[in-house]
């Protein structure tokens, strides 16, 4: 763990990175999940 920590420290771009990536990711998977019920809403399964 140790390690982990003097990585990041020493590099701070990649967590940086991760973290953007897990945002990222998060909003493509709500807005997918959002595009699925208006689909369903528009077919009338409510």
């Amino acid at each position: 763990m140790d390690s982990l920590y003097n990585f990041l420290n020493t590099n701070s771009y990649y967590g940086l990175l991760a973290i953007i990536l897990i945002i990222w990711a998060g909003m493509f998977m709500y807005v997918k999940n959002l595009s699925r019920k208006v689909k369903d809403l528009d077919r009338g399964k409510v």
